[in-house]
């Protein structure tokens, strides 16, 4: 069984070398690894060949996103399973090792094997299964509902496991050109296909340091604020939700494919852009009050969304306890 660990970037030269290292510093070797260079200007994919050689094969590409980088090495890569890596980030050493005997224990069905995350930042750091409460008691549990992994909290983050290359390519994932949130849709579309499973061995360090915060989107917390992001987060849970819908079952996933219609609606009417022809995708899976009256403040073009913000705000605030007040 061979494994390729795939490491996209872009501009980030002074952190990519400890990626490498961590996959070259394996306990069991994979079988390749690939970079991909998604148009850096910075000589990171020259440094990488001067450091390492033909130990690293380096693929070049012009700038086509984080999509498009993890979809041209899906493409390029010769393994059987394979694992992602983004270029700031590092794996455990005896990662390959554990992984690799868990696709030797999983039925044929399963696609997407995980293990826990760790998320290294300036402070105290967290485990994705401690934050969120994942047990994994088996060494190799495979989960009946693959959905369930996924959402609300995702378990199986792509930096963490290993994938079976060929349902990548059946699935056609990271083809929608996202920039933000194109691993949830690829997750999302495996899930609702394929099994999961999990080990409980950490086998994954996230580097949420502060000296990354000029770069990571993750790091900056108002990421979304940007309008193109905002868009493709959106986008990214219309496709995910309605997919779910459709292949798995309609509720929740049919409210959850219509939150993100709203979403979206609202970002295009913060950017002038038309929305109403748009708000009508919340009913492709069902009807609800709510998607009624968001329709007829969208009718209403960028001041009845106002309204509706504000209403929803209102309700919110309705919503939430009062605060406790001691007795003066």
């Amino acid at each position: 069984m061979k494994i390729s660990a795939l490491i996209p970037t872009y501009n980030r030269r002074q952190f990519v070398p400890r990626a490498i290292q961590s996959v070259l510093s394996q306990t069991v070797p994979v079988d390749e690894i690939l970079v991909v260079d998604d148009g850096s200007t910075d000589g990171t994919a020259e440094d990488i060949e001067q450091r390492f050689g033909n130990r690293v094969r380096v693929v070049r590409q012009a700038n086509q996103g984080v999509s498009g980088a993890r979809r041209r090495a899906v493409l390029e890569a010769k393994g059987d399973w394979i694992g992602f890596l983004d270029s700031d980030d590092e794996w455990t050493p005896d990662r390959n090792r554990i992984l690799l005997q868990a696709t030797e224990k999983v039925p044929g069905d399963v696609a997407w094997i995980f293990g826990n995350t760790q998320f290294v930042s300036d402070g105290a750091g967290y485990t994705q299964y401690e934050k969120h409460g994942l047990s994994v008691a088996e060494r190799v549990q495979v989960f009946e509902d693959s959905l369930s992994v996924q959402y609300p909290w995702q378990f199986g983050i792509l930096e963490s496991s290993v994938i079976r290359r060929q349902t990548l390519m059946e699935l056609r994932c990271f083809s929608e050109n996202l920039r933000i949130w194109e691993d949830f849709l690829a997750a999302i579309q495996v899930a609702c296909r394929f099994g999961f499973a999990g080990i409980p061995e950490i086998v994954t360090k996230v580097y949420r340091t502060s000296d990354l915060s000029k770069s990571s989107l993750t790091l900056a917390g108002s990421s979304l604020s940007e309008p193109s992001l905002s868009i493709d987060y959106h986008r990214a849970g219309m496709l995910a939700f309605s997919l779910a819908a459709r292949s798995v079952r309609r509720q929740p996933w049919g409210e959850l494919h219509a939150e993100a219609v709203r979403g979206l609606c609202r970002v295009l009417s913060e950017k002038g852009q038309g929305f109403r022809w748009l708000s009508l995708q919340q009913f492709r899976h069902g009807v609800s009050w709510k998607s009624i009256a968001f329709l007829c403040a969208a009718m209403l073009g960028g001041r009845g969304l106002d309204l509706w913000s504000r209403a929803a705000a209102m309700g919110r605030a309705l919503r939430s306890p009062s605060p406790i007040r001691s007795e003066e």
